[in-house]
């Protein structure tokens, strides 16, 4: 198989034609070659020649039909807004498709105050007293990330599937970690990818690779079949793999629905909770969540997702334990929480971007989970919120620069409070 690192695609027929058009030149020059220097000039041509016509041999011997169909898809995962660039694309002879995407990126961090490392870490943030990651630099370039997609028509078929890595994998986020690894047969998919119960689609962009508060990026195991209405709403149901202990797959689905400046986007979550530790007693986990984006003007994009969670710490982030367990180990307390996102961006110019977004977390301080916290001493996390201002510049089109100043504080049932504060940078060159 032989993958073609070349930006501009060239066919056999433009290259013919190319052949004939010096050729047609050369020959004049030919009959009226008087002097050296259109000796030379011929000699040229004759050489400019001989190169097309080797490159022609090599094509029609590789087997392979170069690719024409013009830009890649969006990199997952980067920013909306960002500029195209032309994909690696390999076509073989049996009709297979395979692109080649991803970016080189660094970051910088400069902490003020917060959690122990460069990206986001709002609900683990140093409380008031304790504070001792302060005043720090970081510096690193493991969200660097390459991905393949594929697909083929196959006797009728649609099939074909992802492989998507970065290097945040391991205890110290700097081992080879595999993001996305799928294949797709027509309406079905199989392996890991996001989960149904989220959009990401929806978050506003945000420099920090952790995320911003009150979104999910959880990628998991699952079996997923979507499909259209005839309406026009598409429909995604899946069973994902939740937490290592329970037995049963999680139930998830999506109803999402594009307009012309826009989308709307419901979800749902259902799974049996077992915990081990509670003599593998089970309790139901659940999830409901509705979300929107609306582009107000060529300029202005709107977005905002709101969802409401019981018994998971998994599938939204920076969120607290999914439940709680008595010194007894018999009685459970499940976490209950609301998490919400929104945030504006707005094309200052055409290579400047700007995106104002704030994000917050508020669990439930009525009930047991609540309660237990403030009598064990837990630290879990009353509320979060957290706001970011983001500026990114594209000098050139697969060329990022980012700068984003972020401010968040943390709230634990006992009312001890913390800081988020950072000033981060990033360069990112997309291919």
């Amino acid at each position: 198989m032989i993958f073609l690192f070349k930006r501009t695609t060239i066919c056999t027929t433009v290259l013919t034609r190319q052949i004939l058009i010096i050729l047609g030149t050369a020959l004049p020059l030919v009959g009226h070659a008087t002097s050296q220097e259109s000796a030379q000039q011929i000699e040229q041509l004759r050489l400019e020649v001989n190169a097309l016509k080797a490159l022609v041999q090599q094509y029609s011997q590789a087997g392979v039909k170069p690719d024409t169909s013009g830009q890649a898809a969006p990199v997952p995962g980067t920013d909306t807004g960002q500029p195209a660039s032309k994909s690696l694309k390999l076509t073989t002879r049996s009709g297979a498709e395979f692109q080649l995407y991803g970016f080189i990126r660094g970051d910088s961090s400069y902490q003020f105050k917060g959690g122990n490392g460069i990206f986001n870490r709002i609900h683990k943030v140093d409380l008031n007293g304790q504070e001792v990651h302060k005043d720090r630099f970081y510096n690193t370039v493991t969200t660097t990330r390459f991905g393949l997609d594929f697909k083929t028509p196959l006797e009728g078929q649609q099939i074909g599937g992802k492989l998507e890595v970065d290097f945040r994998g391991g205890a110290n986020n700097d081992t080879l970690r595999l993001r996305h690894v799928y294949l797709t047969y027509n309406n079905w998919l199989f392996g890991q990818t996001t989960s149904s119960f989220l959009a990401t689609d929806l978050q506003p962009d945000m420099l920090d690779f952790g995320s911003p508060l009150g979104i999910g990026t959880f990628r998991t195991p699952l079996v997923r079949y979507n499909n259209s209405f005839t309406a026009g709403p598409e429909y995604f149901i899946s069973l994902e793999k939740g937490r290592d202990e329970n037995r049963l797959p999680a139930l998830t689905g999506k109803l999402k629905y594009d307009f012309e400046n826009g989308s709307v986007s419901t979800r749902a979550m259902v799974q049996q909770l077992r915990i081990a530790d509670a003599n593998n007693k089970k309790e139901v986990s659940w999830g409901a969540a509705i979300g929107a984006s609306y582009q107000a003007s060529p300029k202005l994009k709107l977005m905002a997702d709101y969802s409401h969670v019981k018994g998971d710490d998994r599938f939204l982030l920076y969120t607290n334990s999914a439940y709680l367990l008595d010194n007894t180990k018999t009685q459970v307390y499940l976490n209950e929480f609301d998490s919400f996102t929104t945030g504006l961006s707005y094309q200052l110019t055409p290579k400047i971007k700007a995106t104002l977004g704030y994000g917050a977390m508020f669990a439930n301080d009525n009930n047991g989970f609540a309660q237990y916290d403030l009598v064990s001493d837990q630290n879990q996390n009353k509320s979060l919120q957290q706001g970011w201002l983001y500026m990114m510049y594209n000098p050139v089109t697969p060329v990022t620069f980012g700068l984003e100043y972020i401010y968040g504080e943390r709230k634990t049932f006992n009312n001890q409070k913390g800081i988020d504060n950072r000033l981060e940078a990033m360069v990112r060159y997309n291919f």
